[in-house]
């Protein structure tokens, strides 16, 4: 199965602006995985839902795929 690092993953798809940025976010538990937290080393594959918390707002977002 295919698989990425979250903080690339986010940063991917830009819902983070730099990969840092993505790498923080999971180092300060904004990034969830499957309603999990998640190090910006865990692992994503599609079908995965990823709630990142991104300034105010919380996206819930679903991987369709890797990028």
């Amino acid at each position: 199965m295919e698989s990425t690092r979250v903080d690339r993953w986010l940063w991917a798809v830009r819902l983070a602006k730099t990969r840092p940025d993505a790498a923080s976010a999971g180092r300060g538990g904004q990034v969830r995985i499957n309603g999990r937290p998640a190090k910006p080393s865990a692992m994503v594959s599609p079908g995965d839902e990823v709630r990142a918390r991104v300034g105010d707002t919380t996206r819930i977002v679903e991987v369709a795929r890797i990028i």
